[in-house]
């Protein structure tokens, strides 16, 4: 019942959903996700994250910084509102993840789509995304300009 008192904003039967999700995720009952339980769920979703879109997922839950996802911190994650407002440092975060092999300052189109579909608590359709995309403008190497993109996610 501690559990419903540190997250009271979610009824018992969220917090037990939440649960039940936590301990499939959670492969040996360890208490905590690790970054290889958490590879091999995405895995299991299609998904092929590298180990540094891995390390930028489990710093940005991780609260207290042992490397793993407890079940607070999963909660609070997976109970969080949709936001369509980000901060300017919070767009330069996720755009660092996705700049990889690109000049500093940029990320290629194809990198920030696959971002829209595949991360985020609402990921977007692959026309969703496109849609989205064609408000910016590449360079003629198909890269977006941090500035531009920021000052795009970042307007109302």
């Amino acid at each position: 019942m501690g559990e419903l008192r540190k997250h009271a904003h979610l009824s018992e039967e969220e917090l037990s959903e939440f649960r039940e999700i936590f301990n499939l995720v959670d492969l040996d009952k360890g208490g905590t996700i690790s970054k290889e339980e958490l590879r091999q769920l995405m895995t299991t979703l299609g998904l092929k994250p590298t180990q540094e879109e891995l390390n930028a997922m489990v710093d940005e839950i991780d609260q207290d910084g042992n490397g793993e996802i407890d079940f607070d911190e999963f909660v609070t994650v997976m109970s969080r509102k949709v936001s369509t407002s980000y901060t300017p440092s919070q767009v330069k975060a996720a755009f660092k993840v996705f700049e990889r092999d690109c000049p500093s300052g940029f990320v290629s189109m194809a990198a920030l789509e696959q971002a829209l579909t595949t991360y985020g608590s609402e990921t977007l359709s692959v026309s969703d995304a496109q849609e989205l995309l064609s408000q910016i403008e590449p360079d003629e190497n198909g890269m977006v300009n941090y500035i531009e993109f920021v000052n795009m996610m970042t307007s109302s």
